[in-house]
Formats: structure tokens, sequence, C-alpha cells
């Protein structure tokens, strides 16, 4: 950038990005304090050799606008339009040295007396964007990055700076680096180490980062060792636990647990124990009928005979429960019937109470797509579900089905159950054995084997053949017992392990899946992986596959606001061509695809005028859909999926890529195998996966309360 000393002298001044983070921010008329060493440079301007002073800046300080510089600013602002140099003079004539506390105040009385009322709010604007600006300015360059000092400014506004000079230590809530923090503090700020700031926010940082890794509460040897760690010295970490904090909670004497988890868990507890008694004053909702034993029986065994089907004894258990109680749980593992049962209750329901309104839910978008499939009613994701719905449009005679739930954190638990009248019946289905939630907290394993919970659990499986071997396989894993896997002898029935080194298992991956008929046309046979990076994860597969199969194929064309037509591109960078398998990551209700649909390009169109003209036609469970730029925008290869997106679906023959790594659990390989409906072959580390089967699963060790705060409550009869 450019500009003038106040006697008049012109230099250039060059500012790395440590300096200014945001090369947007610097603009014509403000001022700036630079140090650094000057020098003269020659340019070339127009073909005449020019001389000028140059600084590399080692410094750089912005100064607000004061005195007779407002002047300036006001007149020279692209954001201040219609105010020249004689309009801004006047400002400062009329109102002096104090034409800045106006404009901080936000006074747009006095101002519109110099002024128009337009123009004073664009002063106004303009002054809180640069305010804003130097606020980010200074904290970047502190360390902080923009998002947290955004979080900062939206939650704090024009106190944003005051409060955290007052306690930079604040800034720790809104997710910044404690590293970067802590520098802050006691370099600016002069905070000592043992500051009861430093010390409070420290056992805040851990509890949150305990938080972070799937714990509500920490227990106090865990925290007082974490906390040692963190400010380098056991006296410190000592003096943190005898400070009087609201920061945080303890329970039961010995478990830590910062007040927002504290709270929440609370929160989603009152609600259980709220829907469990059906506190509702209204007498008229139809909940309050009550519906006898023999009556649901008789009604059931009427749609068991009209249907055709015969439900075990469990099965006829689940929908006596979820009809008599105003909430209930539904456990059972892959493919062991609860949607049987889930289109069992809606016809016992619909016997007794026509024309019921019933809401299903789900996480993940493929997995609310799979409940629609098969249960033949509208379903949304919990998402969706939250931001189009109110108590208004519940209330009582409201069934609400709330599917895969063992992968519901605390934090969506508590949006989802706060806006749920208590009138709402709700069904929780799910199993703990598969994986748990990707946040804090544990709800579904929490509830597991409550006795004040109605509860019922399906064991015996349903969807696969007993033929296949996968129920005996995926059986065994669940109880943590390493099963027998059967030798790899091409396309047949089972599972199957296939042995070979880390640095193989992408290339005997796709050759496994040739020798089990795979053309890469379809998801018929799925590779599920653990992770994405690394070998054997979505990144190494998807290139791979997309390179064997579709690298000879027209590229999908789309629009580019500044390039114009260019080839559709991942976010992880491949080309996505003609006959390209592919995944949704979002969901997009004007085409229908939810977040995990699966699908593949059919074909692309060689002129794509604008981001909303369709580029391409892709195939997605059957259905020809036509999609424009910025629909593939979201689309990534499918060759390859993680674990995770496939929960909730099915395939006729899976392959899973194993090694060793901090994601690999028992839960993860019992999700990826029962995906599986005839055939399943594991390649990779065969210790690495009979280790991860033997171990408890990642979420036995998290630290929660809700079961505790649920069973104290229940137990003892507290509403």
């Amino acid at each position: 950038m450019a500009g003038r000393t106040d006697t008049g002298e012109s230099y250039t001044v060059s500012c790395n990005f440590k300096l200014i983070p945001d090369s947007t921010f610097p603009e014509k008329s403000q001022r700036w304090r630079i140090t650094g060493h000057a020098s003269k440079t020659s340019i070339t301007v127009n073909g005449i050799n020019l001389v000028e002073d140059y600084v590399v800046a080692e410094t750089a300080e912005f100064l607000r606008p004061s005195g007779k510089h407002i002047v300036d600013w006001i007149s020279k602002s692209p954001d201040i339009q219609g105010v020249g140099p004689a309009k801004a003079r006047k400002l400062y004539n009329d109102f002096g040295p104090k034409l800045i506390e106006i404009i901080e105040n936000r006074d747009l009385h006095t101002l519109s007396k110099t002024v128009s009322h337009e123009v004073a709010e664009r002063i106004i604007q303009a002054f809180e964007k640069t305010r804003i600006g130097e606020t980010l300015l200074w904290l970047e360059s502190s360390g902080i990055t923009r998002r947290t000092g955004q979080l900062l400014i939206d939650f704090f506004d024009t106190e944003a700076t005051a409060k955290i000079e007052s306690n930079p230590y604040r800034l720790v809530s809104f997710g910044a680096d404690w590293t970067s923090v802590d520098n802050l503090a006691t370099s600016r700020f002069n905070v000592a180490q043992d500051d009861p700031r430093r010390l409070d926010a420290a056992i805040e940082e851990v509890l949150y980062k305990g938080f972070s890794e799937g714990h509500t509460c920490l227990p106090k040897s865990v925290l007082e060792s974490r906390l040692k760690r963190l400010l380098g010295n056991a006296e410190l970490s000592r003096q943190a636990l005898e400070l009087e904090s609201e920061s945080y909670r303890i329970v039961d004497g010995n478990l830590y647990q910062p007040v927002g988890a504290h709270i929440i868990e609370h929160s989603v507890a009152e609600k259980i124990q709220a829907l469990l008694t059906n506190s509702s004053q209204d007498q008229l909702s139809v909940f309050k009928k009550t519906f006898s034993e023999s009556a649901v029986l008789d009604t059931l065994k009427d749609y068991e005979r009209s249907n055709g089907i015969a439900l075990s004894d469990a099965q006829r258990d689940a929908v006596l429960c979820a009809i008599t109680q105003n909430f209930s749980v539904i456990f059972g593992g892959a493919g062991t019937g609860k949607t049987t049962v889930l289109k069992a209750i809606y016809a016992v329901f619909d016997a007794f109470l026509p024309g019921l309104t019933i809401y299903q839910v789900a996480l993940a978008g493929r997995a609310a797509q799979r409940m629609t499939e098969a249960t033949e009613k509208p379903s949304m994701t919990i998402a969706r579900f939250i931001q189009s719905f109110d108590e208004t449009q519940l209330g009582d005679g409201t069934l609400l089905v709330i599917d895969e739930g063992s992968m519901i954190d605390i934090l969506l638990a508590h949006r989802l159950l706060r806006q749920i009248p208590s009138g709402t019946r709700v069904i929780l289905v799910g199993d703990p054995s598969q994986l748990p939630p990707i946040g804090p907290g544990l709800v579904l394993h929490a509830l597991h084997g409550l006795s004040a919970i109605p509860q019922t659990e399906l064991k015996v499986v349903q969807r696969q053949t007993e033929s296949s071997g996968i129920p005996m396989v995926a059986s065994a894993i669940r109880n943590h017992e390493v099963p027998t896997f059967h030798a790899f002898d091409g396309p047949g029935v089972g599972v199957h392990f296939v042995e070979c080194g880390e640095a193989k298992i992408d290339e005997v991956t796709l050759s496994l899946y040739e020798k089990l008929g795979g053309t890469g046309k379809d998801n018929a046979i799925q590779i599920l992986c653990a992770t994405k990076a690394g070998a054997g994860g979505t990144i190494n597969t998807n290139a791979r596959f997309h390179n064997h199969f579709s690298y000879r194929s027209e590229p999908v064309r789309v629009y580019d606001q500044r390039f114009g037509i260019v080839e559709a591109k991942t976010y992880e960078g491949l080309t996505i061509y003609v006959g390209d398998l592919v995944i949704a990551t979002k969901n997009d209700y004007s085409t229908g695809l939810r977040n995990g649909s699966l699908g593949r390009i059919k074909t692309t169109f060689k002129t794509v005028e604008t981001p909303d003209t369709d580029c391409c036609i892709a195939e997605f469970d059957g259905e020809e859909i036509a999609l424009t730029s910025s629909q593939v925008e979201p689309l990534v290869h499918a060759y390859g999926i993680t674990i995770h997106k496939s929960q909730g679906s099915q395939f006729e023959r899976v392959i899973i890529p194993v090694r060793r790594s901090r994601l690999l659990d028992q839960t993860l390989i019992y999700t990826a195998i029962t995906r599986g409906v005839e055939q399943v072959v594991l390649v990779g580390d065969r210790e690495a996966a009979e280790a991860a089967i033997r171990n408890p699963p990642s979420s036995s060790k998290r630290k929660t309360t809700l079961r505790e705060i649920l069973t104290d409550a229940l137990d003892s009869g507290t509403h």
C-alpha cells in the first residue's frame, strides 16, 4: 500500500500476512503507523523510470480516524457515498473532536442536523465496519482466527475489544486455540501464571477438550493430570481446582462437568421424564385414551393375518410397548426387523387413531430416505425437522419416531427434545452396538437397560439369510468374540478375510472388487472405509477406482463465475466423469437428494450458460435427475464411502479395508459387516481387526452423567 506522512512524504509499504492477515482491510483514507527500514527503489511507469521510498514493514498498527483526520476518512471512504470534502469539513466544524464520540454512540439524531438521515446511517455503518475490521486485525495479528474473532464480535458487539482486554481468556469459550490465547494474555496483557483468570480458563479448556472427545464430564484425576500438562506444574493445577468458579459443576464429588454440558444433560433427562409421565394438561389429548393390552394384541393379530406375516414374540412386545407408553425405545441389531415393527405400530395406531400425525426422522439423509422406502411414509433428517417445525405444529396427537438413535449426541438430543411438547408420543429406535455419536455424550446407550425406561430388544436377525453366515459373524463381533472368517474364493456367501500389508491394501481392494464382478457401474458391491485418508481410505480408493473405470470418459462441464465453463472437480481434486459413481454430501430438497444418496453420472451437456443451468444428468435410486453446476458441487466419488455414511443402508456385497487406526473399533467393524446382505470381504490387517473386535468400543470410554441423572430421578419418582 502507499500513502503520505503528516509532513507530506510519500512511501510505498510492503506488509506480509502476519502483520495484516486480511489484505482487503486496508483502504483509501485510513491511517496506519508503520515501522521498518526505508530504501530507494526504481520502478517504471508508462516507460518512465521513477524512484520511490520503499518500506518493508516490521510492524503495522491501524490508527482509528481521529481529530481532523476524520474529514479525510468521511470524504474518501468508499462506504460513504454522497459526502464530499466540504460536507465532511462542515461535520467537523459543527461537532469538533466530539464527532468521533457521536459516531461511536450511533447518534443518528445529532448527525442528522448536518447531513441527511441516510448519509448519517452510512457514516455510522462505515465506522462500525472499520471498528470490526480493526478488532479482527488485532486478534488475527495475535494468532486468533478470523472465525473466532467474528464469533466474539457477534456476541459482544461493540464491547468485544473491552471484554477481551478485561479477560483475554474469554477467547477460549469461542473456540480459540489455548496456546495463542495464553501467549496473547501473558505477553500483551501481562497476565501472571497464577492469575485466577488463567487458572479458571485452564479448567474450562481441559473440560471442553474432553467435550470435543465425546465426554460430558471428566473424573478429577483425569482433570488434574491434564491441568498439570497444560499449566506446566502441579502447584498451579492444585490452585486452579481450589478456585470457586461458575464455569463448571462438580457431580458426586468426583466428576467435573462444564456448566453448559451440565445444563444440557439435565434438560434432556427432564424432557424424557416429562414425556414418560405425559405432563400435558390437555385432557382432550388422543393419547389420554387407554389402550388395553388385549385390544392391541387382537388388532395386531388381524394385521399379521391380513398381511401374511408372523411377528416374533419380541416384535409383538415392541409393538405393545410403543402403543401403550408415552416414551419407549426399540433396541435391535442390524437386520433384526425394527422397520417391520414400525410398520406394525403404524397399522395398530391407524386402527385406534385414524389420521394420527406421524413424523419419522433420522440423523443422516440416506437413513431417512431408506426409512421412507421401508415404511412408505415420509421421513426427514433431524436437522430439517428442527428447522421446519415448532410446538404449535406438533402437540397432542402426534407420534415422533427417531431412527438410528445410536448416532444422536447429547447436543442434538437437546435441540430435538426441547421443542417437543409433552403430549407428543416418542419412539426411539437404534442399536447401541452400532456407531456412536460423532459429537459429545451418549443418549441411546444411556437408556439401554434402565428399568424405568419402557424398552424392548430385538435379537433375531431377519435381513440376511442364515445361510450367508453374516448373522453369526455379526453376533460374535457384537459380543466381542473373534469369529471364524472364511478364505476368499470369489463370489459366494459369508464373511471372508484377505490378509495383506498396508502398502498393498488399495491394490488388493481393487483386485477383489473385480473378482467379485464389480464393474464400477453400480453400488451392488460397495467399498466401506474406516477413514478418509491413508491406505484403504475413501480418498485413495476413489482415486484408484475413478482412474481405473472412468478416466477415458467425458468430463462433466460446469459453469464457474470466474472462468466460465470448466471441468467439474470434487473438493478432493478429482474430475467428475460420465460414468462415475457419486454420493451427495448435502441435502438438496429441490432435487430430493439426501446427504448420503448414491448415484451415477449418466451424461453431460456441452453448453452450460449459468450456475443454474442444467449441466448433467445423474441417476439416483433408478431415477434420472438433471443437476445444475451448483448441485454438482457437493458430489464426491462413491466407489468407496465411509462406514459412517453407510449406516442405514445395505449392499449385496461389501469390501472393508482394514488397517491400524485410532478410529477402528468393534462398532465400526460390526456396522460395516452388517451392511452386507450376501457377502462381506475384509482386506488388510487381521491382527488389527481382531484387536478392535476384542476391545471395548470407544463409546464405552466416554464419561457422561445422563444415565445417572435419569436413574436417580426416575427411581425417586420425582418429576
